[in-house]
């Protein structure tokens, strides 16, 4: 069986840099615990809902901290 997490980053209440703080965080979990797969979704123009407009940065930052989950976009 394959795991999975899918984001949407949808913290409207918090400041953006703990959102993406705290997403990082619980990604590197999964990645330890041995999730397979994370997922993001790229929403433009949606403040107050989605802290994702460009998801390819975050992966970035991702890459640099994780070592087998893969990252996907959906």
């Amino acid at each position: 069986m394959k795991l999975a997490l899918q984001y949407e980053m949808q913290r409207p209440t918090l400041d953006d840099h703990l959102v993406i703080k705290e997403t990082l965080e619980q990604c590197v979990l999964a990645d330890q615990a041995g999730f397979d797969y994370v997922w993001f979704v790229e929403h433009h123009f949606l403040t107050g809902f989605s802290a994702s407009p460009c998801p390819d940065v975050f992966y970035g930052a991702l890459s640099q901290r994780t070592k087998n989950i893969r990252l996907g976009l959906g």
